[in-house]
């Protein structure tokens, strides 16, 4: 008889993050002894999640078919680690779809054509969640810049800095900062995250706030400047300030404006309330009809790990509450008690968040 292979597809251990009953199974027989045909541990779990992969791959064989039903028909457990198995993936390949599509679309120069290889959608979606399970600056994305940075903050913990010159500075949770004070300029590089400055006139040395391609010059003045992917935020609270982008285009906001650079390009300058806009300085969180991509970038910058969400699902969506910082979490349970959204919690600190009307 031909002994059944194993499949043979880059091996991955994935363990539940979200309650779904346990993972081996017990039943009873009539007599009432416990039943341990359809058992199975995690080992047969991963087996099964690898046949998985392996049959539903185009480059699945007759031959492999016929090796998975020898394999699924042999014993009752191997069925029900199957059955798990493809609930475990109906978890995971969504948010790994997303997260390729996010990537992709973050790539904003062209590059020299690589080879083209052809890869399974399975083989190419288990090398991202084996890299997503192994790298720690995928599990905490901040963590490069916090290494790199002169000052930096983890993931709700914001802190208090006041510098030589007399200016106050204040970092948001997730952020990080590089500090250069010369005799001529003093200049604040945002490297990701938010920051609150209250800057010390000094007509001798302009201080200067770097964020991506985006500069702004301080006029004498306190404000809040916020670095989220692409997008960078400025909001005067009080006085001036001089916001350039990478195109030189210029734009002057005093108190009680808002600005809002996309992807290196100045927006359009807004009235706001500053203090809705910069309550999380005194630990608060305030939407107002707000999209789901503010609160995306609040989350971030409060949990450890990344929110992916297909922002299509919430385009007719707004949310309004009022939030402390000090417990992020009820954020997430708040757009959960909605009837029309789920978050599912996937290995490497990923929160995706679903549209159940999106099936």
């Amino acid at each position: 008889m031909r002994k059944i292979s194993e499949p043979n597809v880059i091996p991955i251990i994935i363990r539940r993050t979200r309650k779904r009953g346990n993972t081996v199974k017990r039943s009873s027989t009539a007599s009432g002894e416990p039943d341990d045909s359809h058992r199975f541990d995690e080992d047969m779990l991963d087996t099964a999640l690898s046949w998985h992969l392996r049959v539903k791959d185009d480059s699945a064989t007759p031959q492999d078919r016929l090796d998975f039903q020898r394999w699924i028909s042999a014993c009752d457990s191997h069925q029900a680690a199957y059955q798990e198995a493809l609930q475990l993936w109906d978890d995971i390949e969504a948010p790994a779809q997303l997260f390729g599509q996010y990537h992709s679309a973050q790539q904003s120069r062209p590059t020299q054509a690589a080879p083209r290889y052809r890869l399974g959608w399975a083989v190419a979606a288990v090398l991202m969640l084996t890299m997503l399970l192994s790298f720690e600056l995928w599990r905490d994305p901040a963590r490069l810049d916090r290494w790199m940075a002169d000052i930096a903050t983890s993931s709700g913990k914001a802190q208090q800095v006041e510098l030589e010159d007399g200016s106050s500075l204040f970092l948001d949770g997730n952020s990080a900062l590089d500090i250069a004070l010369g005799e001529s300029q003093r200049e604040l590089t945002l490297r990701r995250g938010r920051l609150w400055i209250d800057a010390y006139r000094d007509s001798q040395r302009p201080m200067r706030i770097v964020a991506g391609d985006i500069s702004v010059t301080v006029l004498g003045t306190h404000f809040a400047v916020s670095r989220f992917h692409s997008r960078v935020t400025i909001t005067v609270g009080e006085g001036r300030v001089a916001v350039s982008d990478a195109y030189q285009n210029q734009a002057v906001l005093t108190s009680g404006q808002q600005l809002i650079v996309d992807n290196g390009k100045l927006g359009e300058t807004q009235q706001i309330d500053t203090q809705l806009a910069l309550a999380w300085k005194e630990g608060r969180i305030i939407f107002d009809r707000a999209g789901i991509d503010d609160v995306v970038e609040q989350l971030e910058r409060l949990l450890p790990g990344r929110v992916i969400f297909n922002d299509q699902e919430f385009a007719d969506l707004s949310f309004s509450g009022s939030f402390s910082t000090d417990h992020p979490d009820i954020i997430l349970e708040t757009l959960t008690s909605l009837s029309t959204i789920e978050a599912h919690h996937l290995p490497g600190n990923m929160i995706w968040l679903r549209s159940t009307s999106a099936g």
